[in-house]
């Protein structure tokens, strides 16, 4: 464990005060809320990590760091335990907000009498277990941990500066006789994601050079990255126990699409708008290597592709299924750069489903949901896979406990966090899991013995080191007889026990993508639907109008990912990729006009101009003319272009006067797709057309009749007088 926390609270304080037990005189001693962070908390040992009743010292240490303006004197570090926690409601309570914790509370051990402004200094606190030591927990069970680090700044009163709160398991109190194994273990099986943390990929055009966001998958992708390690834990525990037999890896499409475009070259979007070569070439092709080694003989599943939000997607197609089909149907994928095949039918969401996409999955073969349980709302305990009200499909349920005991606590508005904890951290993300999991297969346990889904969050992030502990200790507790290890497989194959309704409301409204992104790309899918209609296959390039498509409808999806659900300007950014894909084929397409000025010799010469495809498939046409006020076109009937050619067109128009003019001509699809950019046309006509021509004669007439006339009376009232 390396770093367990950054805590320089003032904020927290107050939260603290109120959350914690602080003491009334304590309590005097806190800055008000607008009083500058003084102190940052990192911790980088804890050990041990949980309790037995050999144990006989518990040590913290790490280091603080003075981040204020001011002197800090009388530095000082001690642990606080809250109350044995009994029912899992509590538990979820500690998880959402730091527990009170003044149970049992330690000496303070001294940090430093003097941290200057920008000072690092050490910090270490060794508490005594058993023997004749104080009692700090009563019985096995999990309780609340705070490390409090006080201080006194310069011109003010001493506070407590810094904290950091956990879940401490304890599986034998120290100094006591161990405790009975459970009458039964509980059933467990992990499920193990690796996904991106979000989508990066800008461009992936057919036949060309994937264009990445940033270059930070390749740092995620190299030993000691994110991605690695999550790989690496895995091997490290391969064979050691039948904890590895119990996981399955879930893994999202579009990363494995991604790192193979990668292996092959890519680039990467710069500051400037420009684009610079890629570093993670060599990265990219060792760490699918190491993934396809782990995975050989492995259960595997697919995410949605980009982790897309499928109800999201559903409005983005107008309710056709077929782009949620897409994102979660990506078999040959796996197949041919893993060398597996993934689970048939099963998925799992980031989050519940509603009705119409329920439907649009049953449609994509899709048999089994899995989702945390209070998603899945059932009159009784979801021991066994359940029928989903409405539909034939499965719903497995998640534990969610374990899955928010590894998920950050960060408010909505961006706000810094007043209570850290193992999972705002990832160093020490495990503990708060290990503790749950402790818990939910002790003796203390509420759940009646259920089977459970330990899965962690999709972007979870910690470090290899931190990784590996959590598969060790789940492997431990199944040595202490707590849990046994079970393949999902198995799980899956159960019978199904009654039904469940997926709950989608008040939980996920909130995060639903903002109605301006699916705007967005419901108008993107629409032009791409109708630009794909006008493509046709070519014999000669043997490329299929798919081929083109997919990296837009690919966009699409990444541009619907679950990870732009708090960050609206990632999401129009993403979607404006996908759009920006689309024109770049569309582009492709041309029309081009004579650059000097065309006299028109008679009243019906033809309009010459030239249509060009630039794309590696057929493509229909429709000329438009624009702003020809001083021509009649014919109707111009559609004209299909070849892939990679360039034809001549001549356009039969008749001029209705005489004179300079010009005329804007554009191509679009048969539907109204626009295709590359209009072109200009400058006229000049000498000749009548017919209608002006009959139009004339007949006002010539009119004249002369009138004159004539005119003439007539005039010569008439002469010869009267």
């Amino acid at each position: 464990m390396k770093r367990l926390a950054s805590a320089t609270l003032t904020a927290f304080l107050l939260v603290v005060q109120a959350f914690i037990g602080v003491p009334a005189s304590a309590a005097q001693a806190q800055p008000g809320p607008d009083a500058p962070n003084r102190l940052r908390l990192d911790i980088d040992e804890m050990n041990p990590r949980l309790l037995v009743s050999t144990s006989s010292t518990l040590t913290v240490s790490g280091k603080v760091t003075n981040t204020g303006d001011r002197r800090i004197t009388d530095v000082q570090v001690r642990l606080q335990f809250g109350e044995r926690q009994t029912t899992s409601r509590q538990l979820g309570e500690a998880l959402a907000e730091a527990p009170p914790t003044d149970a049992a509370i330690t000496k303070y051990a001294d940090v430093a009498k003097v941290v200057e402004p920008g000072q690092t200094v050490p910090l270490q606190i060794t508490v005594p277990l058993g023997g004749d030591a104080k009692p700090l927990v009563s019985k096995p069970g999990v309780y609340p941990l705070l490390v409090n680090v006080n201080g006194t700044p310069e011109f003010g009163g001493q506070a407590r500066l810094a904290a950091f709160s956990m879940l401490l398991p304890v599986l034998g109190v120290p100094g006591q006789s161990a405790p009975a194994k459970p009458e039964r273990p509980t059933e467990l099986s992990v499920l193990w994601p690796i996904a991106d943390t979000r989508p990066r990929v800008v461009a992936a055009p057919f036949g060309g050079t994937l264009v990445l966001s940033d270059d930070q998958l390749a740092i995620d992708l190299a030993p000691g990255g994110r991605l690695d390690a999550l790989v690496t834990a895995a091997k490290n525990v391969k064979g050691e126990t039948r904890l590895f037999d119990s996981m399955c890896f879930a893994i999202d499409p579009d990363l494995l699409e991604t790192v193979e475009k990668m292996a092959g070259g890519y680039l990467v979007r710069t500051a400037d708008g420009g684009q610079a070569p890629g570093r993670g070439n060599e990265t990219a092709t060792r760490w699918l290597t190491s993934l396809r080694q782990v995975l050989q003989d492995s259960c595997t599943l697919q995410l949605p592709y980009a982790d897309a939000d499928l109800p999201a997607l559903a409005k983005v197609t107008d309710g056709d299924p077929r782009l949620a089909k897409t994102a979660v149907d990506n078999t040959s994928l796996f197949e041919r750069l893993l060398g597996v095949k993934p689970l048939p039918g099963v998925l799992w969401p980031n989050g519940g489903l509603d009705s119409t996409t329920l439907g649009a999955l049953a449609d994509a073969r899709v048999t089994t949901v899995l989702a945390e349980s209070d998603q899945l709302v059932s009159n009784r305990p979801l021991t066994a896979p359940a029928t989903i009200e409405g539909t034939n499909l499965r719903g497995v349920a998640l534990d969610p406990l374990l899955s928010r005991s590894m998920a950050a606590n960060r408010p909505a508005n961006g706000v810094a966090a007043a209570n850290l904890t193992p999972a705002d951290d990832p160093d020490v993300a495990a503990q708060n899991a290990l503790a749950v999991l402790a818990f939910q297969t002790g003796a203390q346990s509420d759940t009646g013995g259920s089977p459970l889904l330990l899965a962690p969050p999709r972007r979870w992030s910690a470090p290899v080191d931190e990784l590996t502990l959590l598969l060790r200790t789940i492997g431990d507790y199944a040595n202490l007889g707590m849990v046994s290890s079970k393949p999902l497989l198995e799980e899956l194959a159960k019978p199904v026990k009654g039904t469940a309704k997926m709950d989608y409301g008040a939980k996920e409204a909130p995060a639903e993508l903002p109605q301006q992104v699916v705007g967005s790309l419901n108008q993107t899918e629409r032009e791409t639907a109708d630009f794909g209609s006008s493509l046709t296959g070519d014999a000669t390039t043997q490329v299929e109008p798919e081929d083109l498509i997919k990296p837009i409808r690919s966009g699409l999806m990444r541009a619907s990912s679950t990870a732009w659900r708090a960050d609206t300007a990632g999401a129009l950014a993403s979607a404006g990729d996908a759009r920006g894909q689309l024109d770049s084929l569309r582009g492709q397409v041309t029309v081009e006009t004579p650059k000097q000025q065309i006299s028109l010799a008679s009243d019906t010469s033809p309009l010459p101009v030239t249509l060009k495809n630039s794309l590696p498939v057929g493509v229909t046409v429709r000329i438009n003319l624009n702003n020809f006020t001083g021509l009649r076109p014919e109707q111009i009937p559609d004209r299909p272009l070849p892939a990679r050619g360039s034809v001549p067109h001549l356009i039969q128009a008749e001029a209705l006067r005489t004179g300079h003019f010009s005329v804007d001509v554009s191509l679009s699809t048969p539907g109204g797709t626009p295709l590359g950019a209009p072109a200009r046309m400058e006229l000049n006509s000498t000749q009548f057309g017919l209608i002006t021509l009959i139009v004339t004669i007949v006002a010539g007439a009119a004249l002369l009749l009138l004159s004539g006339r005119r003439i007539y009376r005039r010569v008439r009232g002469k010869d009267r007088a």
